[in-house]
């Protein structure tokens, strides 16, 4: 039989070994931990660890991509990556306007921003492209496009990212949505910072409504300039056993800073702010991101700096302080809920180590002694078997075959 279809039978054999475990109480996560522990028998050395926008942003979800948005992604590498060799980082653009097009870190458009620099050469890093500074076209895309983005990636030893790996696509707003945005901006003000030795010298200031003295700090030398927001755009953190305080503080644009920004989130219904955990929404979902301790949790890598949040205790209203590397929204949540949904097992999905609930397709419930299946999971366990029993019959075939022609 050849390779590719034992492959098939194998991984059709995985995923209805899946659908089968849903249905009777096993959680997902331990089901797709089933598929990964075979299909990743090591971790790679060179990976995609997380990406602005998500793939399929305002695809797929209701996601809101703005037009000037940057495309990056947080790349980690085990054996490094030369960043003097211009092609070891390239991206090709197609934005449905106009033809493809090819850039790498000798483009004035492409940046490298270092999360992790003890080491030489970079071992973690963001690749951003920035559309808003790629002199040869309009700094922004058409609204309402589908922009496709291929990355590839080489390191030191000569592990790649491929193109086909590293393939990206999100949609742009529409420009219903962008008016909605622009007309739901918090009031906010810029000014110079008293003390800029540690090159914070400029920020932006809430300074009306239930997010009131929300501040960013910035570099004033920053390409990309941060601001807050549409009100109302992101939905709070409402899951299970969460319990989210204040609004979710909304941030654009989405991009990554040279220099990370540090951002003041104010709580003025909380007087007590040594118990908050710090939650970070990637575009999709909410992922824990900061301890109530100041520990970095795996939801805010390439997030949040190691150990720059301040409890602001004194302060009116109390503030946290955090420094970031991109925008997208963050909001509080309180330390023992957040704990405990860490601990539960039911429906939670271990793959990033952040709280982040997922439900089988296939839904199942015990009702008077009997196990009910959706139409839906009928036909996609009738389907996987279909197709299982379709690629046997195959083998059967070619198996045949090669004894008739080896004269067996």
């Amino acid at each position: 039989m050849a390779i590719s279809k034992l492959l098939r039978v194998y991984y059709f054999g995985m995923i209805f070994a899946v659908l089968i475990n849903c249905p009777v109480g096993i959680p997902i996560s331990e089901a797709a931990d089933l598929i990964g522990a075979n299909t990743e028998s090591a971790a790679s050395p060179l990976k995609i660890v997380d990406s602005i926008p998500q793939p399929d942003a305002g695809i797929i979800n209701s996601s809101r991509v703005h037009d000037d948005t940057s495309f990056a992604v947080l790349i980690e590498s085990e054996n490094g990556i030369d960043l003097t060799d211009a092609d070891s980082i390239r991206f090709a653009i197609s934005d449905g306007v106009f033809d493809s097009y090819e850039r790498n870190l000798s483009s004035s458009s492409v940046r490298v921003v270092e999360v992790d620099n003890r080491s030489s050469p970079a071992i973690l890093l963001w690749a951003v492209y920035d559309r808003s500074l790629d002199l040869s076209l309009p700094p922004v895309y058409h609204l309402d496009t589908v922009v496709q983005i291929f990355l590839e990636v080489n390191d030191l030893h000569s592990n790649a990212i491929s193109a086909s790996d590293g393939s990206f696509q999100f949609k742009i707003e529409s420009d219903s949505q962008q008016a909605h945005a622009f007309n739901h901006l918090p009031e906010s003000v810029f000014f110079n910072t008293d003390d800029s030795n540690d090159g914070h010298d400029r920020g932006i200031k809430i300074v009306s409504g239930v997010l009131t003295s929300a501040m960013i700090l910035y570099n004033a030398d920053e390409l990309i300039l941060p601001a807050f927001g549409p009100m109302g755009e992101i939905k709070p953190l409402n899951r299970g056993d969460e319990q989210a305080v204040g609004s979710p503080l909304n941030l654009m644009p989405h991009t990554v800073f040279n220099h990370p920004v540090k951002l003041f989130i104010p709580f003025p219904e909380s007087p007590d702010i040594t118990n908050l955990d710090i939650y970070y929404y990637n575009g999709v979902r909410w992922l824990a991101a900061c301890d109530a301790g100041g520990n970095i949790l795996p939801g805010g890598k390439g997030w949040i700096v190691p150990g720059s949040r301040v409890n602001h205790q004194a302060q009116n209203p109390p503030q946290i302080e955090i420094e970031i590397y991109h925008f997208s929204a963050a909001q509080a949540v309180v330390a023992e809920s957040s704990t405990s949904a860490a601990n539960t097992q039911h429906n939670r999905k271990s793959g990033s180590g952040a709280v982040v609930y997922v439900s089988c397709f296939v839904e199942s419930a015990l009702s008077e002694g009997e196990i009910r299946y959706s139409l839906l999971s009928l036909l996609s366990l009738l389907s996987l078997l279909g197709l299982l029993s379709f690629e046997c019959q195959e083998a059967g075939k070619h198996g045949g075959w090669e004894a008739k022609r080896r004269g067996e």
